[in-house]
């Protein structure tokens, strides 16, 4: 039985209440359909190229928007198809919130199924590991390091459903924490021969899915532990066999967790502020054309924009780029900031 020992930190309690706070200010917003629609496709984009990257793969964010558009890049195949079935994931992951209120081993085995399609033996797709495996390290000589031992195979099914059986019986538990400690717990199992980081990160997603704690389902955890992947599998390391890590405390694990999970909140935070501030002004002055949107949307994404930056986007020349700048900073859309090859734009900050 899954009984995890930690406690909740001050900064978790603080963290925790600025979540919640701002969960509450986006369930509240009033975002254009086209915006919040947006932010959702951004989104996906970010999770399946941070969400892959973690586990070594290559593709730069571009190339996955490109892929996530049905178009095509050049780049190993194994590479690519990683990314596809991460996209595939997500979608499988919104169907699944929809339709149930908790998921089972059924849905756990289709979700990994979905990742590895095409990329392991069909006999290990969708199907718990066969035998033992081991967890190694690779030191900067190349050779390789043991850094952690799974639990034997045979009590995979049973852990893995103790697991669910422990999510499906949430109590007072806050449903960030709980997320934080399955995703946790996932990786301690290790239930699959490859594929477990991906699969356990679609489904802490589905679980805070169905627990309410979307955030408009633009929140990108992954991106998080892809900044620092270092951390992010030292937090999990709590011992280096299954049995040392029974009754362990995980108290720094989720304080880390919690840490992401604020962090990640905070940006979605300024995205919405941004694209309010934008909707407000482009009403209010002008309404906005569909070059100035692709210039708001890099914006959004990137913090930022420039004359080059627009001459990429729009396939303008120069002079017409700075001219639609001219126009958004007149319009008081865009603040300019810096001078001469530095300047650059930003939306300005509501007041």
């Amino acid at each position: 039985m899954f009984v995890p020992n930690y406690r909740i930190t001050d900064k978790m309690t603080r963290w925790l209440s600025d979540i919640a706070e701002i969960r509450a200010m986006v369930e509240s917003s009033k975002l254009l359909p086209a915006r919040e629609a947006f932010l959702r496709r951004a989104a996906i984009i970010k999770m399946a190229h941070t969400s892959t990257s973690i586990e070594g793969n290559m593709l730069e964010e571009f190339q996955v928007k490109q892929l996530a558009e049905g178009g095509k890049v050049k780049a190993e195949s194994d590479q690519i198809k990683e990314v596809e079935n991460y996209l595939a994931g997500l979608a499988k992951i919104d169907r699944l919130a929809g339709e149930k209120k908790s998921f089972g081993v059924e849905e756990v085995l289709e979700i990994h199924e979905t990742v590895v399609d095409g990329l392991v033996n069909p006999e290990k797709s969708g199907k718990f590991r066969p035998g033992l495996v081991f967890i190694v390290n690779v030191l900067p000589k190349g050779d390789e390091e043991l850094a952690y031992t799974p639990p034997p195979y045979s009590k995979v099914p049973e852990l893995v459903e103790e697991l669910l059986d422990w999510l499906r019986r949430p109590g007072e538990i806050h449903p960030v924490i709980r997320a934080g400690l399955f995703h946790y717990q996932f990786e301690t199992i290790h239930p699959f021969t490859d594929g477990n980081g991906r699969a356990g990160r679609l489904l802490t997603l589905l679980h805070l899915y169905q627990s309410g704690w979307d955030y408009k389902k633009v929140l990108v955890l992954e991106d998080f532990y892809n900044r620092d992947r270092k951390r992010y599998y030292k937090q999990l390391q709590t011992g280096d066999t299954y049995a040392a890590r029974q009754g362990v405390d995980l108290t720094d694990w989720l304080e880390y967790f919690v840490e992401g999970f604020w962090d990640e909140v905070l940006r979605v935070k300024e995205q919405i502020l941004t694209l309010q501030a934008v909707g407000e002004r482009g009403i209010t002055q002008q309404i906005l054309d569909e070059d100035e949107l692709k210039m708001i949307d890099f914006v959004v994404t990137v913090g930022k924009i420039t004359s080059s930056d627009v001459v990429d986007i729009l396939r303008v020349p120069k002079r017409t780029a700075q001219s639609k700048l001219k126009r958004l900073e007149d319009i008081k859309v865009l603040k300019k900031q810096g001078a001469g090859p530095s300047t650059y734009y930003v939306v300005p900050h509501v007041a």
